[in-house]
């Protein structure tokens, strides 16, 4: 049977509108699609395991590794004094640690690499291990983190207009907020990493990661060596949706460092309860809008402040606080506008992409001011949705670009007459 669904599969003409099936698809139905945790282990493979600090912030006292290192199977366990490169792995800004031997930014932060000859041996001695800390005070509040100004990055604003005066000189203004949880990207496979030494006297990495390069250049950093000495393989991935364009990279460096000092293959699984710890989420976000709008709802002058919950280090958050404000407009045109994007440092993992890639934290700024609006002045929240809508001559978005396609009020009022909206609005309330 499979094989006769290969051969139809190759049979296929790529004619556009014919169904195509995708390049594992029959593998994956068949349950015979190699992940990285099902490739054969190659001989002699040692296992590899992260020691995590036990405080969410603080300074690092001591360390007791003689448990752990008396554990049968226990080869070597290595610290951030044992990388021969750079420490910092941040993807376009530096902050991103990993292995940390002095400041403690976030619970559960990599601190060892304990190498054994088992996943299980490895993982046990890493929770052996003995870390003693000064405890500081962490900010885990977002509120905190704005009221301090403590930022991963600088905050900047978007601003086209005189947005103050624009509200102050409005018939009716309104302030709001609302807080936006993130979400755990709960890929069916975990962040995993094999590393090997190469027939060139280099290294091949097989790891799961959504950017190979960024792990061969992070890779070739840590162990100050040039890009052409890694090689990095992903075959496929078990999911992802961001939470491994960059932070599957930590754990292929982790087993690369082991590799590099130990001459052969080491392999590193994350336990989904770690993976859960140790990785960032979406974005959560705080926001917060002040509008100024006329008698029918049309707005004349809008102040939103998008707050990033981003966690210890910059990753890719500037971007991501970025694209909420781009999308804090969604369809609607504000005359005048001041729209600040904040990200804020708080002492957790560091949050990371996630699809949309803080487009939803954004859009639904847009859509929680027309609510408003219309429950301020009582009408229905399509007739104010339809009235901000950009159109011709109200064209000029926030960053200073011109909207120059103009369907969606003619895509609104399609919907609203195929789906009888207004006479099942009418049923709803009767009943």
């Amino acid at each position: 049977m499979r094989h006769f669904e290969m051969d139809k599969l190759k049979s296929q003409g790529g004619s556009v509108g014919q169904s195509k099936y995708h390049e594992s698809a029959i593998k994956q139905v068949c349950g015979s699609a190699n992940f990285a945790d099902d490739n054969p282990e190659p001989q002699g493979c040692l296992h590899a395991y992260p020691v995590l600090a036990p405080v969410a912030s603080g300074f690092i006292k001591s360390i007791d590794t003689t448990k752990a290192e008396a554990l049968t199977g226990v080869k070597r366990i290595f610290g951030a004094d044992d990388v021969p490169g750079k420490l910092d792995i941040g993807p376009v800004f530096p902050g991103d640690i990993l292995l940390t031997n002095h400041e403690v930014q976030y619970h559960g932060q990599p601190v060892l690499v304990v190498v054994a000859d088992s996943h299980e041996t490895a993982r046990r001695a890493a929770r052996l291990v003995v870390i003693e800390c000064e405890q500081t005070s962490p900010i885990l509040d977002i509120k905190e983190a704005i009221d301090k100004q403590h930022w991963v990055r600088p905050p900047h604003s978007l601003n086209r207009g005189d947005s103050a005066n624009a509200i102050k000189s409005a018939a009716h203004q309104l302030k709001g907020e609302i807080n936006i949880g993130g979400q755990e990207h709960f890929y069916l496979e975990g962040q995993i990493a094999l590393s090997q030494p190469d027939q060139d006297g280099g290294m091949h990495i097989q790891c799961s990661t959504q950017h190979p390069t960024e792990v061969q250049h992070l890779i070739a950093k840590i162990l100050n060596k040039p890009f052409s000495f890694v090689t990095v393989e992903t075959r496929r991935m078990g999911g992802a949706f961001g939470g491994k364009e960059t932070q599957g990279a930590p754990w292929a460096c982790l087993a690369a460092l082991a590799t590099y000092f130990l001459g052969c293959a080491v392999k590193l699984r994350l336990a989904r309860s770690d993976d859960f710890k140790l990785t960032g989420k979406r974005h959560p976000f705080y926001n917060q809008y002040h509008v100024g709008f006329d008698e029918n709802g049309l707005i004349e002058g809008a102040d939103i402040t998008v707050n990033g919950f981003c966690g210890y280090s910059p990753d890719l958050s500037d971007a991501i606080v970025d694209r909420a404000m781009f999308h804090a407009d969604n369809a609607y045109y504000y005359p005048a506008a001041r729209i600040q994007g904040n990200r804020c440092k708080v002492n957790t993992v560091s949050h990371t992409a996630f699809r949309g890639f803080g487009g939803p934290q954004g859009m639904i700024m847009g859509e929680l001011i027309m609510d408003d609006i219309a429950a301020k002045l009582g009408k229905d929240p399509l007739e104010i949705r339809k009235l901000n809508l950009y159109r011709p001559g109200r064209d000029i978005t926030p960053y200073h670009q011109t909207v120059e396609q103009h369907i969606l009020k003619d895509m609104i009022t399609q919907l609203e007459l195929s789906g009888d909206y207004w006479s099942r609005k009418q049923h709803i309330k009767q009943f």
